[in-house]
Formats: structure tokens, sequence, C-alpha cells
């Protein structure tokens, strides 16, 4: 996985001490790749090696289709939105 794999859809601040920074994306990769365990452990691995640990640094929730990566700290949203593409 990499970032060309992510399309932002958007982000917004939450004014929540903890985790109060949210982006809104949409997984591109082949529904081959990105559904079941192996594509979630995948992207969990992606962004584990962007941001830092799960948990402390960064929390994820999944929709239907599109998922929201609630991040701790504003320093790595903008890091972040640096890296995405549209």
């Amino acid at each position: 996985m990499t970032f060309d794999d992510v399309k932002l859809l958007k982000y917004k601040s939450t004014g929540a001490r903890r985790f109060g920074f949210w982006v809104h994306f949409r997984d591109r990769r082949p529904v081959s790749e990105s559904n079941g365990t192996r594509g979630r452990k995948k992207m969990l691995q992606f962004f584990e090696e962007s941001l830092g640990p799960l948990g402390k640094k960064w929390n994820y929730q999944r929709t239907d289709r599109e998922y929201i990566l609630k991040l701790n700290d504003e320093k790595d949203l903008l890091f972040l939105l640096l890296r995405l593409k549209d």
C-alpha cells in the first residue's frame, strides 16, 4: 500500500482533546487486496509505519464506503494531508 492508494475525501477538527483531527478517505486498492483480514492488516501496517503506534497517536473507524482516521496531533494531520492526493 502507498499514499497513491488513498483518496482524501475530507478532513475536520472536532475540538476533542483526544483524537480530535479526523481524515475521511477511501481505499483505492483493488477489492481483492483491500477486503478481508489481510487487506485490513496491510492498511494498518502502512499507517503505523507512517504515523506511529495505533491507539497512541491515531485510531481508525470503517464505515460502509470510507475510513475515518482519527489523529491525536495536528502535526500528524498536516503530514498526512501533504502526502495524500486528491
